[in-house]
């Protein structure tokens, strides 16, 4: 409920009527399969009575928008939704100190998680609309950047699902993965054993010879 408040009230405090546009983007940034990283969303702006702004935040496969944080040019609420898999509304708005401090810099904290099967792409921002304190919207142009993966850190191909072991387990996730069902916990780089980028028979088969101890092709 107090989600839905925060995305109407920016909604409501703008009327047609557009400024200058701004800069928003995200650098270009690395994330291990499986982890958790915190990355700045940056603004540059010229306007400087800036109180809120919502933007949409389009993700590789594989990749989360968790949550943001303010930092000390946004001191307000930052509220994150997602209406579809990829797709992340994310809006904020600061009420207390009543604008955006600054012309540059970091405006928010973004959490990012990556899925142990995240293998990377380009992520757009899209839809930016910043809210002045006299009502007027400032609209700012699209960007993208990209998102690179790392390998899972407990590499261990064949231990699909991370117990230290290669088993029939492994062989029956592997499988499954393959046939499109839901498999937790799912380690994808161990899986992939040719590193083709998706699991397939090849993958089962090797799986079953490394748990035979014998050479996978």
């Amino acid at each position: 409920m107090r989600k839905n408040i925060i995305f109407l009230v920016v909604a409501l405090l703008g009327i047609a009527s557009f400024s200058k546009a701004e800069n928003v983007s995200i650098d270009d940034f690395t994330i291990k399969q499986g982890d958790i990283v915190q990355v700045p969303l940056k603004l540059t702006n010229t306007n400087t009575n800036l109180t809120a702004f919502s933007m949409t935040l389009t993700l590789p496969n594989g990749l989360k928008l968790l949550g943001g944080e303010s930092t000390s040019r946004f001191a307000g609420t930052i509220e994150v939704g997602s209406p579809d898999t990829n797709v992340y509304n994310v809006c904020g708005i600061d009420l207390a100190s009543g604008v955006i401090s600054g012309t540059s810099g970091d405006l928010v904290i973004l959490t990012f998680e990556a899925s142990q099967d995240f293998k990377g792409g380009y992520a757009t921002i899209t839809e930016v609309d910043f809210i002045t304190n006299d009502r007027r919207h400032v609209r700012c142009a699209d960007s993208s950047f990209k998102v690179d993966y790392e390998p899972s850190g407990n590499l261990f191909i064949g231990d699909v699902d991370n117990n230290g072991i290669v088993d029939i387990s492994d062989v029956m996730s592997a499988v499954n993965k393959m046939l499109g069902k839901n498999v937790s916990p799912f380690n994808f780089a161990n899986a992939d054993t040719d590193g083709s980028g998706e699991i397939d028979i090849v993958d089962v088969m090797n799986i079953v010879n490394i748990m035979l101890g014998k050479k996978s092709s």
